[in-house]
């Protein structure tokens, strides 16, 4: 059987995601306090038994210049004693009938690993978000510190991502940015920002070991973001064509050919 959680699953749905996704670093317990809800959580039953669920969380994306709702497919797992069932198959076929009901546009999703990417391809996913990685070291020479970003730079934000990210794109409300505003100030290293009068010129998404999404910041700038951070070495993740990052089911016909998301809680 297939249904949306109720909150007496909750034991259940979180003894799954913690067999499939262990956490030490506090995560998980952030997630279920802060993002988790009953009614984006899709399962699956036999009997009274959960064996499989993914989150069914709502999201808009620009396409072809207009807003049109998707699903995000997120904590996709099976209970590994259930799986090669064809249980996590029957999940998202149900979630593609839904999304089609409620005139969703696509479902996307960002594969754990590179294998899932041709896992998923036969339910009609193909790469179509795209990334960039480098590594950045630290050197002598100009450097420009950045200031630690709050609630009150959320529009700067949103107007920094509108202008710098591609066109088709997941689109950022001002909830969104709070919460990941949050999540990185409690687990991770913060979000910096550089300004040039006032306006913000650049900003980045910090754990403690990489950059999740570094947008307009120039080498003297990521010198001071290394800096502050107290780092030799950074990883850095920005826009670009190199490296697939997530895949998209388009449930209506559309002629964008890549679009970017990241921040995903991926």
């Amino acid at each position: 059987m297939m249904r949306f959680a109720e909150k007496g699953d909750f034991p259940a749905v979180r003894a799954l995601w913690e067999t499939c996704f262990p956490d030490e670093g506090g995560f998980n317990d952030y997630f279920f306090a802060h993002f988790y809800k009953e009614k984006y959580t899709l399962l699956y039953l036999e009997g009274e038994t959960l064996v499989a669920m993914a989150q069914m969380l709502p999201y808009r994306m620009t396409v072809g210049g207009l807003s049109r709702e998707v699903t995000y497919i997120y904590g996709a797992c099976t209970d590994p004693a259930h799986r090669r069932k064809g249980y996590m198959a029957r999940l998202l076929e149900r979630s593609f009938e839904l999304d089609r009901e409620a005139g969703r546009i696509a479902s996307v999703l960002i594969p754990a690993e590179k294998w899932l990417f041709d896992f998923y391809k036969p339910f009609g996913y193909e790469p179509f978000f795209h990334i960039s990685r480098r590594e950045i070291t630290c050197t002598a020479g100009e450097r420009e510190a950045p200031r630690r970003l709050t609630s009150a730079d959320v529009p700067a934000l949103a107007a920094l991502y509108d202008k710098l990210v591609p066109k088709c794109r997941i689109e950022r409300d001002t909830a969104y940015w709070n919460a990941q505003l949050a999540l990185f100030d409690t687990l991770g290293a913060g979000v910096y920002g550089w300004f040039e009068d006032e306006t913000l010129t650049g900003y980045a998404f910090c754990w403690e070991d990489n950059a999740q999404e570094l947008l307009g910041a120039d080498d003297a700038q990521l010198q001071g973001l290394l800096d502050v951070l107290r780092r030799d070495m950074l990883a850095v993740t920005e826009t670009g064509s190199e490296i697939a990052l997530g895949v998209c089911k388009w449930h209506e016909k559309a002629d964008e050919t890549a679009g970017y998301m990241n921040l995903m809680l991926n």
